[in-house]
């Protein structure tokens, strides 16, 4: 049976508000028909990567669609749209479904609809040529990029000998006492031995304190 085709041609249109998401983030697909020529009935799948989005729902509230022919549902990837309308056909562009989705991780989704039946509301059921160009979408999923967090480096010269909060005559006396032993727990440049270069770090710390 020839093709019905008049002076523009008709197409399935995926549409996105956002073709850039975040792993984790929910986004929504429209499906969208457009009829250069009466059309009266539907058969549209649309597939999806399963590895990289996952289908959350059909939305079927502003369809053109008023009689379905099964409910919208995800087999292998794939949801179908199919139906028809009580009209003779409808032209120009209208809503089939808006698709909600979740990124599920990082990558490149290539979003198709891989069958597409226009049928002319005629009498006859005649197929109504359509352009393929328009019914893929190519969204980025990328990764969530953490906020950039202010920080400064403190270099600490631990000289609080015995933890009380504070350098004190106490952990001076600590040091004078450990002295002979030359107890590398002073080392506080932490240049292998303790020497007057440690005292000198206990000193300016206790005045600075």
């Amino acid at each position: 049976m020839a093709a019905v085709s008049s002076a523009g041609t008709s197409y399935i249109k995926l549409t996105s508000s956002n073709q850039l998401v975040k792993a984790g983030e929910n986004f929504s697909v429209v499906v969208l028909a457009y009829a250069t020529t009466p059309v009266n009935a539907v058969n549209v799948a649309i597939e999806f990567p399963e590895d990289l989005v996952e289908v959350l729902g059909v939305d079927r509230g502003e369809s053109v669609i008023t009689l379905w022919t099964e409910d919208p549902e995800v087999v292998n990837g794939t949801v179908t749209l199919s139906g028809g309308t009580y009209r003779k056909g409808f032209i120009g562009e209208h809503r089939l479904a808006t698709i909600n989705l979740r990124a599920k991780t990082t990558g490149q989704a290539s979003i198709l609809a891989s069958k597409i039946e226009l049928l002319a509301g005629d009498g006859k059921g005649t197929p109504v040529q359509t352009n393929l160009s328009f019914g893929k979408l190519n969204l980025k999923i990328i990764g969530v990029v953490p906020d950039k967090l202010d920080a400064k480096a403190v270099l600490a010269i631990v000289t609080d000998i015995n933890s009380d909060g504070k350098v004190g005559l106490d952990d001076i006396s600590s040091f004078m006492a450990a002295w002979a032993s030359k107890n590398q727990n002073y080392d506080f440049n932490k240049d292998g031995v303790m020497t007057f270069k440690d005292f000198s770090i206990l000193l300016s710390e206790y005045f600075s304190a």
